[in-house]
C-alpha cells in the first residue's frame, strides 16, 4: 500500500544507472525479455545477481540480498531502453557471424564442388555380350 521510507533518492537512481550500464555493455551477462510483462532480466550467474526491469520497479538480488524499489515509469523506460540498445548491439553482431559462417560454408562446398568436378573419373564400359 504505501511504501514509507523507501522512496529512492537521487544517489539510488544514480546507482541503479550505473548498474544497469555496467551490465548491459558486459556481453557476458545473460539479457532477456519477457514479452507480455515488458520485464527486462540482468544475470549474473557467475557471481549470483539478478536484476529485473519492470514498468515502476527495479528489483536487484544476490544470494544473501533484494533491494527492490518503486520508480516512476519513464526512469525505468529509459532503463530498459539501455539495455534494449546493448542487445540490438549483441544481435547485429551475432548476426554478421551467422551470415559470415553461411559465406564461409557456401566457399567451402563450391570448393568441393569444383574438386568433384575436376577429379579424374575412371568409368567403367562393360558390354555385356
Amino acid at each position: 500500500m504505501f511504501n514509507f521510507g523507501k522512496k529512492p533518492t537521487g544517489e539510488d537512481s544514480q546507482c541503479i544507472v550505473e548498474i544497469i550500464n555496467n551490465y548491459s555493455e558486459d556481453s557476458s551477462i545473460k539479457k532477456l525479455i519477457s514479452p507480455i510483462s515488458d520485464e527486462y532480466y540482468l544475470l549474473d550467474e557467475e557471481n549470483q545477481v539478478s536484476i529485473c526491469i519492470s514498468d515502476n520497479e527495479v528489483i536487484l538480488s544476490n544470494h544473501v540480498y533484494l533491494y527492490k524499489k518503486s520508480f516512476n515509469l519513464s526512469f525505468t523506460e529509459d532503463l530498459k531502453k539501455q539495455v534494449k540498445e546493448h542487445m540490438e548491439k549483441e544481435m547485429q553482431a551475432l548476426k554478421k557471424t551467422l551470415f559470415n559462417n553461411e559465406i564461409n560454408l557456401l566457399e567451402k562446398i563450391k570448393g568441393l564442388s569444383e574438386q568433384r568436378k575436376n577429379s579424374l573419373t575412371i568409368k567403367h564400359n562393360l558390354i555385356s555380350s
